[in-house]
């Protein structure tokens, strides 16, 4: 089967929502993920038709300004786990590890779909608010 950047696209999408999504059934998250859909829909672009052009040789320009966590943020609890008792090591929380997951998601479904082929996807950080996925090669 041929992948396309298309593919690509969705498949980041769906990898994207359930990696930073929450559980719907939850109805105190539904409008969190309603947000999230929108801001994936919104700010999931192919990389040749992205309007900001940031890097014009990506698959994919992914803004995270407008709902989508970006790749640099690390939020950092420590203080107050330590206030409440907890260990402070499990309280620090960094935004590449999730998207990590992301492009470990994506690339499982890709080697099912092309088994052998030895492609991947990649995302590398812009900046704070843009994140852009490459092809890779075995």
């Amino acid at each position: 089967m041929h992948i396309t950047p298309n593919k690509i696209k969705k498949m980041y999408n769906d990898a994207i929502f359930q990696v930073f999504g929450v559980d719907d059934d939850d109805p105190i998250f539904k409008e969190d993920n309603l947000r999230l859909k929108r801001a994936i829909k919104r700010d999931v672009h192919l990389g040749n038709k992205a309007p900001g052009q940031w890097c014009k040789n990506s698959l994919l320009e992914i803004y995270c300004e407008g709902g989508i966590p970006n790749a640099t943020d690390i939020y950092d609890f420590s203080a107050e786990a330590i206030e409440f008792g907890i260990d402070p090591s499990e309280a620090v929380c960094y935004n590449s590890d999730r998207w990590d997951k992301v492009d470990a998601l994506v690339n499982l479904l890709l080697e099912a779909l092309e088994p052998g082929v030895g492609r991947y996807c990649y995302h590398e950080p812009y900046n704070n608010a843009i994140v852009n996925v490459f092809w890779g090669h075995r």
